[in-house]
């Protein structure tokens, strides 16, 4: 799991542009209850995250490409602003 980690660490550096996304995105996916046990840190839990590498690339151990990383960014960032825009309606 770490690598995606590093993946989006790297991505932020060379796109600091998304890095709002990005934060929004963890927010989104943060595990429950994440206040209550070290790391103390808003980020989804390793069960989660290797299971979406597995519905993702067939296992749980992968690196994942930066550009799929990119990909999956921007795109979870158009979605929740397309959900905005609806709500307006």
């Amino acid at each position: 799991m770490g690598s995606v980690y590093v993946g989006l660490t790297k991505l932020a550096i060379r796109r600091p542009w998304l890095i709002l996304a990005m934060l929004k995105m963890a927010w989104a996916f943060r595990a429950n209850r994440w206040y209550r046990q070290p790391p103390f840190l808003p980020i989804p839990s390793k069960a989660y995250m290797k299971w979406r590498m597995e519905t993702a690339y067939g296992t749980g151990i992968v690196d994942v490409p930066s550009h799929d990383l990119e990909r999956y960014v921007r795109w979870g960032a158009e979605m929740r602003k397309g959900v905005r825009e609806r709500a307006k309606w």
